[in-house]
């Protein structure tokens, strides 16, 4: 885990209890939260918020201009009391864009732990763009590898440290305490496995593929044995929806974006602007499986979930099962919990990465 704090990584535990962590997730068009109590297979989810991200304020996940974070978190931590929960004091957030890396990367089994330390030091240097003075770095061992039994498969992240740093000064001065910062990709895993039935199951047979659709990034990322093994960010998302739609119709931006959420556009949209879409995200999606597959000893995914704010619209699922000739699930937390459910927000699919960073609340995830 990407810590720059002193927290546990196994728990958070305070005197034989578990830290309760708000899990927010900084997004380029918005900010949202979620607040959960319960325990591990047991959870209920108690608040849910989300706030606009300022204007410019995060660009490529790198915040901007902190003044008009924090007071977009203010409102955030209001709303979040509003909605049932308690004023929160921890939290737990993420890192993610470019400033971020996260391989699997293969050692000779049976190094001492002070070999393997060295060795990732080494291997780092070749893999992450920045000086590692300017990166916090971690790694797991995630067990032998299955081709070659005298090699360990290891899971290397890394985070610009100003990155991680930037999240906790904006808590910090709104007097909560960061007690984890995530990789997104792997908080959206731990969520999908707590939403999704038989998801263990799933990935413990074969890789599974997980795409989230945000407003402005579409992240891949490949699940195998409970472990992230693979992710890529490419430039794709739900906005391309929202600016076709101004484009095609001359509506200002705030109007397509509302009608898209509610799925109330013209009655010639669908073939006009949702069908492209559809095809292009089928497209990227293809084309990351072939980018995996090319570079792995896995030859395919037969089950691809579907996350975030880009899978509101109506038929995406059957669309893209129909393209991708797979297996498509699209987990909604809301049909779990459809008190939160509103206008605003019909679906709760872009609040995945907010729930799976919460759930660090009491599930040891030592990345």
């Amino acid at each position: 885990m990407l810590n720059s704090t002193d927290a546990n990584m196994a728990g958070m535990k305070n005197k034989g209890n578990l830290y309760p962590l708000l899990g927010v997730d900084f997004g380029s068009q918005s900010i949202k939260a979620v607040a959960i109590t319960g325990k591990p297979g047991n959870v209920q989810i108690t608040s849910v918020a989300e706030v606009p991200t300022p204007k410019g304020s995060i660009v490529d996940y790198q915040i901007n201009d902190i003044e008009k974070v924090v007071n977009a978190v203010r409102t955030l931590m209001k709303n979040i009391a509003q909605n049932g929960g308690q004023k929160p004091r921890y939290i737990a957030t993420s890192v993610s864009g470019s400033s971020v890396i996260s391989k699997v990367i293969q050692v000779d089994a049976g190094q001492s732990d002070s070999e393997l330390s060295n060795f990732i030091n080494s291997e780092a240097e070749q893999l992450i763009p920045f000086p590692l003075e300017e990166i916090n770095l971690d790694y797991e061992v995630l067990g032998d590898n299955f081709v070659d039994n005298q090699k360990q498969d290891v899971l290397i992240s890394g985070a610009r440290t100003e990155s991680v740093e930037q999240r906790v000064v904006v808590f910090d001065r709104v007097g909560m305490e960061v007690k984890v910062v995530d990789v997104s990709v792997h908080a959206l895993a731990r969520a999908i496995k707590q939403i999704v039935p038989g998801f263990d199951d799933l990935c413990d047979e074969k890789p599974v593929g997980i795409v989230d659709v945000g407003a402005v990034t579409l992240t891949f990322g490949v699940v195998y044995k409970g472990e992230v093994i693979y992710q890529r960010l490419q430039n794709f998302g739900g906005d391309n929806v929202t600016q076709n739609l101004c484009n095609a119709y001359g509506l200002p931006y705030e109007d397509a974006e509302k009608s898209k959420v509610q799925n109330r556009m013209p009655a010639d949209a669908t073939s006009e602007v949702i069908n492209p879409f559809m095809t292009q995200l089928a497209q990227n999606i293809k084309r990351n499986i072939q980018l995996f597959t090319s570079s792995s000893t896995h030859h395919d995914l037969d089950v691809i979930v579907l996350t975030g704010g880009g899978c509101l619209l109506n038929g995406l699922t059957e669309q893209m099962v129909s393209l991708l000739r797979k297996d498509v699930k699209c987990p909604d937390i809301f049909k779990q919990f459809p008190k939160f459910k509103n206008e605003e927000n019909p679906q709760g699919y872009k609040f995945m990465t907010a729930l799976g960073l919460a759930l660090r609340s009491f599930e040891p995830c030592p990345i």
